[in-house]
């Protein structure tokens, strides 16, 4: 868990109760601060890693694989505001993929990640 909050804590926002992801009510995928993301890169990438997640014997492990490869991939793609906004965003761009990832690394959102 320490490595998924190290992903996440370069993401999230000083002011949390702001509630941006919720309000992306128009259908268009948030935009990262401080980069290019978007989240058909994030798709793609999520979608990449699907079969290198699987080989990984166990969730926890698979967890911290792609937490390391996610923090790497924000790196140098921007990086979301905190994990609701990536699952707006991967919500509304891939869901089928953003749900594979999630069963096979256990947690019920990137939120959680």
């Amino acid at each position: 868990m320490i490595i998924s909050a190290a992903v996440l804590s370069g993401c999230a926002s000083a002011d949390t109760s702001s509630g941006d992801g919720a309000s992306r009510a128009d259908g268009e995928p948030p935009a990262a601060t401080g980069g290019s993301y978007s989240a058909t890169d994030v798709c793609a990438y999520l979608k990449g890693e699907i079969p290198a997640l699987k080989e990984v014997g166990s969730p926890v492990g698979r967890h911290a694989n792609l937490a390391g490869k996610l923090a790497t991939f924000f790196e140098s793609h921007g990086k979301p505001e905190n994990g609701a906004v990536l699952d707006a965003a991967t919500k509304a761009e891939c869901p089928a993929v953003r749900t594979e990832v999630l069963t096979l690394i256990e947690v019920d959102s990137f939120s959680s990640f």
